[in-house]
């Protein structure tokens, strides 16, 4: 974030210029968009909304809530005209033009890195509209709460538990200990949802990643996985495992060559052996395996 401009009177025109430079290039890239898909309120009206944001952040606080205050009045205007034509509001493009301004304020307050990626991931949502209703629509209602019950675990519970010891011999760290359990239920979470997306080779990349976090709970994920399924997902849980294995070597040699490059080299035969068998297993296995209906 850059330093708050002095007075107008003396402002620096190159800051000035970048900050409003920046605002204009939010609110064009989100412009874009809307322009694209045909929207009233396109390239220009984006571009606009955020300059007027950033004019209003340079100004200061009471100018940049005023310049809000003017947006809000320019969306209540295009909802009513939309209304009149189509008998429906724009709910998106007007969320999407209210987030605009606010960054653009940001740019004019001097920020660069927040309303850039604010901006984006704007971007991002309004063009992936079809995959993101496509996603949702294909969701359970088992996988709905799933998917709830694992946030309420990592950011309900996990922030309120005490992160010191709560017995008299120092050994129970709730906090540490609820770790375990996020890893386990998350890496099940999206073990399912790529095996759901990919089939059998969803489960071998959870296996890779999950061994780079937790080996020893990816491993537990895919035995229970394979008792869920009785026994169909063996060969696949199987090379899930030694993947796992893999990864598991890989991430211990590189946390050695940035803690103490001697320990690696102490350590690179049996890591070499590790990474190299569980890798070749997994290969030989799905080279040896029957296609489905042999």
């Amino acid at each position: 974030m850059m330093e708050g401009l002095p007075p107008v009177v003396s402002w620096p025109p190159l800051q000035t210029l970048m900050r409003l430079t920046l605002a204009l290039a939010v609110g064009l890239f989100v412009g874009l968009e809307r322009e694209w898909r045909g929207k009233e309120a396109g390239l220009r009206t984006f571009g606009f909304a955020a300059l007027l944001g950033g004019m209003g952040g340079l100004l200061g606080p009471n100018f940049a809530l005023m310049s809000l205050a003017l947006l809000g009045v320019l969306l209540c205007f295009l909802n009513w005209q939309s209304l009149r034509a189509n008998g429906g509001a724009e709910l998106t493009t007007s969320a999407a033009l209210l987030v605009t301004g606010f960054t653009g304020v940001l740019c004019g307050l001097g920020h660069t890195v927040t309303p850039a990626a604010v901006g984006v991931t704007t971007a991002g949502l309004l063009a992936w509209k079809e995959r993101l209703a496509t996603f949702s629509h294909k969701i359970t209602a088992e996988e709905l709460r799933s998917a709830i019950l694992l946030a309420i675990l990592a950011f309900a519970i996990y922030p309120v538990l005490p992160a010191q010891p709560v017995d008299p011999w120092g050994l129970i760290e709730p906090r540490a200990a609820w770790v375990t359990v996020i890893l386990i239920a998350a890496i099940g979470f999206v073990n399912y949802l790529l095996w759901k997306v990919f089939g059998a080779h969803g489960v071998e990349v959870t296996g890779f990643l999950g061994g780079l976090v937790n080996s020893t709970v990816t491993v537990a994920e895919l035995a229970n996985r394979v008792r869920e399924t009785s026994g169909r997902l063996l060969n696949v849980a199987y090379r899930g495992v030694m993947l796992a294995t893999a990864a598991m070597a890989l991430r211990n040699a590189v946390l050695l060559g940035l803690l103490s490059f001697r320990a690696l080299v102490n350590s690179a035969i049996p890591l070499v052996l590790i990474l190299l068998s569980s890798t070749g297993l997994a290969l030989m296995r799905s080279r040896t395996e029957a296609p489905p209906g042999a």
